[in-house]
């Protein structure tokens, strides 16, 4: 998208929870990645709304959608259902905003997002980094040089990412977490709150402590419980 892009998009948010209401904060002094593009935010979208209006915009359900309005997905820490979520929406054929950069975070050069992706404030990508589509990272983060994000990825506030780490789709960063120099997360891994990953975490395991250690392992038919 070219620097010189000027404009406004219209945005739906995905969802009526708090991680909704964070992104419409956020949207309304945010940019477009690599581009003077704004958003305009203009309403909510809930599978069963239970209210009519949220901070002052209209809840609907998807088919209220104008075919000119893009979506964003407002769904948190839950990567499995967000991932739904998308895929039912672009299957109905929505299309998805480009990455949102929150005022206030920083992105260095050669930074690549993708679609659907939000920066909240405070977050710093320094350089060389690639992040994928649908990836929440919340506030006050930072991602070290060559780091890669695959889709779908809850970085949680204050979590650190050093430089070279990867992080594999669906996996979950716990507040205040840190990984450091090149250690993989693997997909649909979680990383619990306040832990420091010194080697890599195996796909579908639970990972807590300092230095941070499995302690249960998912089932790898996507079943959303950890067992022992």
């Amino acid at each position: 998208m070219s620097a010189r892009t000027t404009g406004t998009i219209k945005l739906a948010i995905l969802g009526a929870g708090g991680f909704a209401r964070e992104v419409w904060w956020a949207l309304r002094d945010a940019r477009a990645h690599d581009s003077t593009l704004r958003f305009e935010p203009i309403m909510f979208v809930d599978r069963e709304p239970r209210q009519t209006r949220l901070k002052g915009l209209p809840v609907g359900t998807l088919s209220d959608v104008k075919s000119d309005t893009l979506l964003v997905c407002g769904i948190g820490g839950m990567t499995d259902i967000k991932d739904r979520v998308v895929a039912e929406a672009r299957a109905a054929g929505y299309r998805f905003a480009p990455a949102i950069i929150a005022d206030g975070a920083r992105v260095g050069p050669d930074v690549e997002i993708g679609e659907g992706t939000i920066l909240c404030t405070g977050t710093i990508a320094t350089t060389d980094i690639a992040i994928g589509a649908h990836v929440a990272i919340n506030l006050d983060c930072t991602i070290g040089h060559d780091a890669v994000i695959e889709d779908f990825v809850t970085v949680s506030p204050g979590c650190h990412i050093s430089g070279g780490v990867r992080l594999d789709r669906h996996s979950y960063i716990g507040t205040g977490a840190s990984i450091l120099e090149h250690v993989r997360i693997g997909a649909h891994a979680i990383l619990g709150a306040g832990a420091v990953a010194t080697k890599d975490i195996a796909a579908y395991t639970l990972a807590v402590g300092v230095p941070a250690i499995v302690k249960k392992t998912r089932h790898t038919a996507g079943a959303a419980q950890l067992s022992p």
